[in-house]
């Protein structure tokens, strides 16, 4: 049986594609998508029904071809089959001759589509409803809100409450990963409102609920994070296991919960170290990463060109280590082995070319990050 959202959605794909007025019918021949005339939709289609009952796969209405007892527009019907049997049918309003082969290839869109849908749904029945929607923010691009409201209803998870997505990354896991989520969901600060699961990359992902008001959640939610983790970190350490934790941003509706994971995962692949990050921490090079390089060309590129090869060079060994030390000129000298007034006198260089001082105006230092990020990486 043909499920009436997939049809809808099949049906909104297909009309992106063709101007002709497009119909699906159940099992039963009762219309269920339509591209033009959404008001048909629950009305019984005659020809369709002739079509699952009987041995043929194809009728034509129209001059000179089937005329049958109800009101229905010429046009082309054809059987949509799914494992071998009939399940549905799709029809292609017009003249006949003209619409035989946009119908031909719309059933065998549909019927692949369909396949390919059945496929997803026999996989996703292995995992339990909490795994099935973790799969489903972990990969599905084309998510609505209706597609996990019914996981969310089903597993009595509230909707209002504000939840921080977590991905841990262990470089150098050698025992089963079962014996760890299973730490984390024993854990005593583990509720029936978080979720927790894996990755196909092996990745541990939790979105944890913190239960707490606007007015203090900024600054509990790293402490409530910290406490649940404490377990885990200390079985870390003590199995000398690498790990890198990201937090993303905290989410309270759920129809971006995906895209809380995608940016935890940005993380993982931007920073790639042992340690604790939080992304509101890396706004700023998140969004660095989102511009285009035309984009960048267009802001830095005139510079790059002209200052050269060694500015550039000194350029990005100088400011990788005072963005990593947030521009302390202590720290970043012992991390240069470099005297402290020779790490200054490099820095002078640099500041009297760009006429910018990044250790007393913000402005400046966002520019010399940014300038450093397309000279590193674009």
């Amino acid at each position: 049986m043909i499920d009436n959202l997939l049809a809808n959605r099949l049906i909104d794909k297909i009309s992106q594609s063709t101007e002709y007025n497009v119909n699906i019918m159940d099992e039963s021949g009762i219309l269920i998508a339509n591209s033009k005339s959404k008001e048909r939709i629950g009305m019984f289609h005659e020809v369709a029904y002739n079509i699952i009952k009987g041995d043929k796969d194809i009728l034509v209405v129209g001059a000179g071809y089937e005329n049958p007892r109800l009101g229905v527009e010429e046009g082309v019907n054809m059987a949509i089959y799914v494992n071998k049997r009939k399940a549905g049918v799709v029809g292609v309003t017009g003249n006949p001759q003209e619409v035989m082969p946009i119908a031909k290839m719309i059933k065998l869109s549909v019927e692949i589509m369909l396949e390919y849908e059945m496929f997803k749904y026999e996989n996703i029945k292995k995992y339990n409803l909490s795994e099935q929607l973790l799969h489903i923010i972990f990969y599905n691009n084309d998510f609505k809100r209706e597609d996990i409201e019914e996981y969310i209803q089903a597993l009595q998870l509230s909707k209002q409450l504000a939840r921080v997505p977590i991905l841990i990354k262990i470089k150098n896991l050698t025992e089963n990963i079962d014996n760890i989520l299973n730490m984390l969901r024993n854990n005593e600060l583990y509720t029936q409102q978080d979720l927790l699961g894996i990755t196909k990359e092996g990745f541990i992902f939790i979105f944890k609920g913190i239960d707490c008001t606007i007015d203090n959640m900024m600054q509990d939610y790293k402490f409530i994070i910290d406490q649940y983790l404490e377990s885990f970190l200390c079985y870390a350490k003590s199995n000398n296991l690498r790990c890198g934790i990201y937090v993303g941003p905290i989410q309270d509706d759920i129809l971006y919960y995906r895209q809380a994971y995608l940016l935890c995962d940005w993380m993982q692949k931007y920073i790639d170290k042992e340690g604790r990050f939080y992304f509101y921490d890396y706004i700023v090079k998140y969004l660095e990463t989102m511009v285009s390089l035309p984009e960048f060309h267009a802001v830095f590129l005139m510079l790059k060109k002209e200052l050269g090869e060694k500015f550039v060079d000194n350029y990005i060994e100088i400011v990788e280590i005072l963005i990593s030390t947030d521009y302390n000129l202590e720290k970043a000298s012992k991390i240069m082995h470099l005297h402290k007034n020779t790490l200054v006198y490099r820095l002078n260089k640099i500041r009297e070319i760009l006429n910018m001082n990044p250790l007393v105006c913000n402005a400046d230092r966002q520019f010399m990050d940014c300038f450093y990020f397309y000279l590193k990486y674009k």
